[in-house]
């Protein structure tokens, strides 16, 4: 059986996730870093969103950053991934960069 957000293999304890990665120049880590910040502040204000978490990893001169979201029902993370300001869109808009697209999966603990 293939699990798709609206059906999961481990319930009931279970929020959803997506996982978001791009290579953030070192010129761009300023304004990437407080445009995360303010993106932070902004997607945890959304409905059923419970935290919105960034790592970064050094990649040569430049960054890998990883973002994930947590949500408490799979429609609030459709809603978001479909309608939201994601971690992509704003990577485009402040810093013309491209993520790789979101990993979705089922937080288990």
């Amino acid at each position: 059986m293939e699990a798709t957000l609206s059906t999961s293999l481990v319930l009931p304890y279970v929020a959803w996730s997506s996982a978001s990665m791009a290579v953030v120049p070192a010129a761009e880590w300023p304004l990437v870093f407080g445009s995360m910040q303010a993106l932070k502040g902004h997607v945890q204000e959304y409905p059923g969103c419970q935290k919105l978490e960034a790592f970064v990893e050094p990649e040569g001169a430049d960054y890998r950053l990883h973002c994930y979201t947590t949500w408490d029902t799979p429609e609030q993370l459709e809603a978001y991934l479909a309608r939201g300001y994601t971690f992509e869109r704003m990577l485009a808009d402040v810093a013309s960069l491209t993520a790789e697209p979101p990993r979705l999966m089922e937080k288990i603990f």
